[in-house]
């Protein structure tokens, strides 16, 4: 019978030779092969996409004319529909080639040893395996061969498709945060990386995995980059105009592309495990294990994206909303003090000027943004604006004068301001304002001396996020402290 398996393999050698060249020749393979690479040659000369715009257009507008395809042999849909037959092709030969080589190694298990000899008589041991059949077969290096067609034909489909999905992007905020150009774009992904992985030939999946990061970076991620370091300039961001404002709202879909864009590069490796695993593999443990390790390299695109979403953020918080935190406490603090006598703590009690004027304040500063950026994304920014709330507070807490009528004043403005940002969001903000909160406890003592009870390792005494010298310069704020005796005091860091 092993004989019987040895003769199919070499027929189906010669027999595959013939299919595939008159696949190769039905399909012209060749001449799209050749009109690919003219295309692509042409455009890098040119400096621009195939979809008519030039790299590095940070607007997204055609630079010329969309080039119409030189050939009907580079239409989109007849080249999707080789690749999709040249997948079905190596998963065949695949599925073939395992199916023998089980048998071969059923066969071989049953011979005896001078069986064995006699069925491999002849042959170079160099060239057959374990199981007696050739270790790289006509049709296994014939497909090899063709799969580098593949290759060639995938990359160029996904950079049309790609950049068609980014020249046909629009943004509708009843639909959704993002723009039309990141779930084409996955769309398109997903469909390619489950095409390759049913190629079942890992080098294959391998190499397409690189390509897909590769047009990922340098079509996808770059002009998301561009657009970001461009959308502000010509336009004074303190300003309330209507170019302006839409600038705003151009930058933070993009910044919602950017964090949707790295969670499906995320979801889209974890749903491709399945298939992965139902594969039908040579050597499945450690075909299986490349491939995997093929689909992770997506991580480090989408890390790509965080990391831009990041910065992102950031130059969104310095140009737009962080010059407006100081005008926002000088507005808050109008006529506001903290050396209050009995009847004023009272009305004071009751007017919450502080509270009632920031809270205004910050909502008007947040819920244009609030409408337009995704959860996600809002309530990273609250974390960034909250940061810089709490900084500036921290100066005004350390220039200002408090009494004892005052320092409560304080502690219930400064919890009412952090309920009402916890409210903003899900995230939960007291954390960041613990050293606040320890200034108010200070500033709540008695007695100065009140703090050798709660400094250090004794027990009772709390993480302190102040420093000796702040500590002590926050008990002098109080007027009806001595400051003789706030000297004195004996505290070690």
């Amino acid at each position: 019978m092993l004989r019987v398996i040895q003769r199919l393999q070499e027929e189906c050698d010669m027999q595959s030779n013939i299919i595939l060249d008159r696949f190769i020749q039905t399909r012209k393979l060749e001449s799209k092969l050749v009109e690919i690479q003219s295309v692509m040659i042409m455009m890098m000369r040119t400096n621009i996409h195939p979809n008519g715009y030039k790299v590095g257009s940070t607007t997204g507008v055609m630079a010329a004319k969309p080039s119409e395809p030189t050939s009907s042999l580079t239409d989109p849909r007849q080249l999707d529909q080789n690749i999709y037959e040249l997948s079905l092709i190596s998963q065949r030969s695949i599925l073939f080639n395992s199916f023998i080589k089980e048998r071969a190694y059923d066969e071989m298990e049953l011979l005896a040893p001078d069986e064995k000899d006699m069925v491999m008589k002849g042959k170079d041991g160099k060239m057959y395996g374990d199981n007696g059949l050739l270790i790289s077969s006509g049709l296994t290096k014939r497909v090899k061969e063709l799969m580098n067609s593949y290759l060639v034909i995938e990359e160029y489909i996904l950079k049309q498709s790609v950049n068609k999905a980014m020249s046909l992007d629009s943004y509708d905020p009843s639909l959704s945060p993002t723009s039309t150009c990141v779930d084409d774009v996955y769309y398109i992904l997903k469909t390619v990386v489950k095409r390759i992985i049913s190629t079942y030939d890992p080098d294959v999946i391998s190499s397409t995995m690189k390509m897909i990061v590769k047009v990922l970076e340098t079509i996808y991620l770059l002009q998301f980059q561009q657009k970001l370091s461009s959308i502000f300039a010509g336009h004074d961001t303190s300003s309330r105009d209507r170019a302006m404002e839409q600038a705003k709202v151009n930058y933070m879909v993009i910044l919602n592309n950017l964090d949707v864009s790295a969670d499906y590069t995320h979801r889209l490796i974890k749903e491709m495990e399945p298939d992965i695993i139902k594969g039908i593999w040579l050597d499945e443990e450690n075909d299986i294990k490349k491939t995997s390790m093929a689909i992770k390299e997506l991580e480090g695109v989408s890390d790509k994206f965080k990391q831009l979403l990041k910065n992102g953020l950031e130059q969104f918080m310095n140009q737009i909303l962080r010059p407006r935190v100081r005008p926002l406490f000088q507005e808050s603090y109008r006529d506001v003090k903290y050396v209050l006598e009995e009847d004023e703590y009272s009305e004071a009690d009751i007017e919450e000027k502080f509270v009632k004027r920031f809270r205004n304040i910050l909502d008007n500063m947040t819920s244009a943004y609030k409408k337009v950026l995704n959860e996600n994304n809002f309530t990273k920014l609250i974390e960034l604006l909250t940061d810089a709330i709490i900084s500036q507070w921290e100066r005004i807490v350390m220039q200002t004068r408090f009494n004892q009528y005052g320092a409560l004043r304080f502690d219930k403005d400064l919890r009412t301001v952090i309920y009402y940002i916890s409210s903003m969001t899900e995230w939960s903000s007291r954390d960041k304002f613990t050293r606040l909160n320890q200034m108010a406890t200070v500033l709540n003592f008695d007695e100065p001396s009140e703090i050798q009870d709660l400094w250090g390792n004794k027990p009772g005494s709390i993480g302190w996020r102040l420093t000796v010298a702040e500590v002590k310069k926050i008990l002098s704020l109080r007027l009806d402290f001595d400051p003789e005796e706030v000297a004195k005091l004996s505290l070690t860091n």
